[in-house]
């Protein structure tokens, strides 16, 4: 791990960095770093613990999702990241372990913000760490919409209608339990 190398001009070419001027760009560039991971090499394993936001600076990754228990659980490719996507959110301002592995596709350097360094902008008032957590919210948000219209078109393309009530009762009980 190095201290980020990347300029403030890469930085407001990534999503989450929408909106952050030239000084909190700075600021965030101070509070991380950069690591580069080989084909092949794992940057999060499933079930494991660490509080970090990723972004992809250069090269591609995959999120799996193992399912099953045993030797050889199955192995579905979730997503295939490139240039300026991110991931680790969930876990970074949730902790919780891991809800799937990321596997590097190709040379991979990743830009990395810890919780702790993330904390210390927030301490700091850095208005920063603010348009971070909103940009963050927004990706989160997109994505669960686009989950919820993949769902709904493979219950419909499946012949599984009567299965929409499975769905809500699933879409019930997620928010139902959530503890805010």
């Amino acid at each position: 791990m190095s201290q980020a190398e990347v300029s403030i001009e890469t930085l407001r070419k990534i999503p989450l960095f929408q909106y952050l001027n030239d000084e909190e760009c700075r600021q965030v560039k101070e509070a991380a770093t950069t690591q580069r991971f080989q084909t092949g090499e794992d940057v999060l394993q499933q079930g494991g613990r660490c509080q970090n936001l990723w972004i992809v600076l250069e090269g591609e990754c995959e999120v799996i999702k193992l399912i099953g228990e045993g030797p050889r659980p199955k192995k579905i490719v979730l997503a295939s990241l490139g240039p300026y996507d991110n991931f680790g959110e969930m876990s970074f301002f949730h902790t919780a372990p891991h809800s799937a592995a990321v596997r590097a596709c190709s040379k991979l350097k990743l830009f990395r913000i810890t919780r702790e360094a993330y904390d210390q902008l927030i301490e700091s008032g850095v208005g920063a760490a603010f348009k971070l957590a909103y940009n963050t919210v927004v990706t989160l948000a997109q994505r669960l919409r686009r989950m919820d219209e993949w769902v709904a078109r493979l219950l419909s393309e499946n012949g599984k209608e009567n299965r929409v009530g499975d769905w809500k009762g699933f879409r019930e009980k997620l928010f139902q339990e959530w503890n805010l």
